[in-house]
């Protein structure tokens, strides 16, 4: 494939070569997961490598965006693409298209998940702004959702029932993001709160951090993350029965996104980002792991 070496072929990996890829990710995902991590913790081996190796791309596709802003974002992507092909041949050109392809071949992501992943990245390099809360829904299904169907895949849970779990539990951790990074996306030209909810609110891009917009944006704050938790609700309400305990994961990362909400929506200024201590994450896991068969 032009631009790379000559990929080789995932069966000639040797078990060392593998092993060492999947250490690769694993580094990726202890460094950068600051959230996942303390779920992914709690997986088998075999599952918890292959989230690592999914978590590996991702980060790659986020950091092309948010990180190389001087040095072709677009191309980056288009990179990345060419990777996943790689991937889907079986074929590996280094640590993490190696990791990747093995997990394709043990868990079969499907293709069409990334490609959607794919177009919300993309998204970021030409769309600064949504104009309602509907093509907001897209981009977060697309940049989020897309994520926890693979992670189904892994977790041997792919059922109707549970990816409509997933797609709403999804949404509910993007909008979260979305609140949490307002001021950081804000300095990278980027608003993601709806224009049609700006404009009830009364704010505009050019006075959003103002002293004197303070209010506006608390309200505008609130009632997005009352969205949040409507998804987080009708996640739980989606949430199969039967498939309970194969989606701890998948709920210890709704528990903590949830509670970064809450202080989110205990603030008075958004010129920080939110985060919980390794004890509060570690506590959150704790509690969907001791928690009863009944929801």
């Amino acid at each position: 494939m032009p631009g790379f070496n000559s990929p080789k072929l995932l069966a000639d990996a040797s078990p060392q070569e593998l092993r060492e890829a999947q250490r690769h990710c694993a580094k990726v995902a202890r460094q950068a997961a600051g959230n996942f991590y303390y779920a992914f913790i709690f997986l088998p081996l075999e599952q918890r490598s292959g989230i690592e190796a999914l978590y590996a791309f991702c980060r790659a596709g986020d950091d092309a965006i948010d990180e190389n802003v001087q040095i072709n974002p677009a191309g980056k992507l288009d990179e990345l693409a060419e990777r996943l092909d790689i991937c889907y041949e079986l074929k590996y050109i280094d640590p993490n298209t190696l990791a990747l392809a093995d997990a394709i071949q043990r868990f079969g992501f499907e293709r069409p998940v990334f490609n959607e992943l794919l177009a919300g990245l993309r998204a970021d390099l030409t769309m600064h702004s949504y104009a309602n809360f509907a093509e907001l829904r897209r981009y977060c299904y697309c940049v989020a959702s897309t994520i926890g169907l693979h992670c189904l895949k892994i977790f041997g849970a792919d059922t109707e029932p549970a990816r409509n779990y997933a797609e709403h539990l999804g949404i509910g951790m993007q909008l979260t993001n979305i609140l949490r990074d307002l001021r950081e996306d804000y300095n990278r030209g980027r608003i993601y709160l709806p224009v049609d909810e700006m404009k009830r609110f009364s704010c505009t891009p050019d006075d959003l951090f103002t002293e004197e917009n303070l209010g506006r944006l608390k309200a505008l704050t609130l009632r997005m993350a009352d969205t949040a938790e409507g998804y987080f609700a009708r996640a739980d309400e989606l949430l199969p029965r039967e498939l309970y305990r194969k989606l701890t994961v998948a709920r210890i990362m709704g528990r903590i996104y949830r509670q970064i909400l809450q202080k989110i929506k205990s603030l008075e200024r958004f010129d920080q980002r939110v985060e919980l201590t390794p004890v509060s994450k570690l506590a959150a896991a704790y509690q969907v792991l001791t928690e009863g068969e009944t929801l």
